[in-house]
């Protein structure tokens, strides 16, 4: 699976004990209040008994009624025990059913949030991290980059050698970005042939080091492809919204389009730029 869980979706690590089977804990548990019986029993004679002959009361109460005392704890703790056994059991069969349910509702989730093709998350989603991401960026005053990487000639390849070849291709490149990328970066599917690499905490410089480790490997996999990258970067000194910087990472990517493909651009130095764009996307 190539979709990660982002580092805020991460669940703390649970003590051990949470994890004792209950048919194990209950029993100990009815243990230590069966033992209590005999003691609470003896505790509260104690306490009734006349201050100035509490030592002889506890010798006598022990010689004559230790039995009692044993009986009373064998017979409590063994029925205690039994009960936390029988509960136990009952309650560890809802708790493995709810830690089932619990799973599927994660993978139905994970399902929502995943394009079935490339593995990648959904834009979507991705949108919703870019966002906390952004606000994290505003708080903390750390760098955020983001790579728009589309596929080079895509159309071509799918005229050439057909669909189920083209979507192999995708595949394969997004195999290729989640293997070069950061481990805490995250990446979705943008649209067709595009993806989408959120990159929390790198500056434009590291940024341009990945996004170049991304285009040799897509450049080396062997499936007739190459990709072009537009770089963006937003360090939190002014307020910039999702649609900013992904219009930004477009910008750079048209410029990348526009220098020959197979490269990667930090800056778009057309100055119609998005016209440009705008007509080759109604083409």
């Amino acid at each position: 699976m190539i979709a990660r869980r982002r580092r805020f979706d991460q669940g703390d690590a649970r003590p051990f004990w949470r994890g004792l089977p209950h048919y194990y804990a209950y029993p100990v548990l009815g243990a230590l209040m069966g033992l209590s019986s005999p003691v609470g029993a003896f505790l509260i004679r104690f306490w009734l008994a006349d201050p100035l002959l509490k030592p002889l009361w506890m010798r006598n109460e022990l010689q004559y009624n230790l039995v009692f005392y044993a009986y009373m704890g064998v017979s409590t703790v063994a029925s205690f025990i039994l009960f936390g056994y029988v509960l136990g059991v009952r309650s560890e069969r809802q708790r493995v059913h709810n830690r089932m349910l619990s799973a599927r509702m994660d993978e139905l989730h994970l399902k929502s949030v995943t394009d079935a093709l490339s593995g990648a998350y959904t834009y979507g989603y991705l949108y919703e991290v870019l966002e906390l991401e952004i606000q994290h960026t505003l708080t903390e005053k750390s760098p955020l980059s983001m790579l728009l990487v589309d596929i080079d000639d895509f159309k071509r390849i799918n005229d050439s050698h057909g669909h189920l070849f083209g979507d192999r291709v995708i595949r394969e490149t997004a195999e290729t970005i989640t293997a070069n990328v950061r481990s805490n970066d995250i990446l979705g599917r943008y649209g067709g042939d595009e993806f989408l690499v959120v990159m929390p905490g790198a500056d434009a410089q590291t940024s341009l080091h990945v996004a170049n480790r991304v285009r040799n490997g897509v450049a080396k996999n062997g499936y007739m492809s190459t990709v072009s990258i537009g770089a963006a970067t937003f360090d939190g000194g002014t307020r910039e919204s999702p649609a900013d910087l992904l219009h930004r990472a477009d910008m750079n990517l048209y410029q990348a389009k526009h220098d020959g493909k197979n490269c990667v651009r930090e800056k778009c130095e057309l100055s119609d730029a998005p016209r440009r764009r705008a007509e080759d996307a109604k083409r």
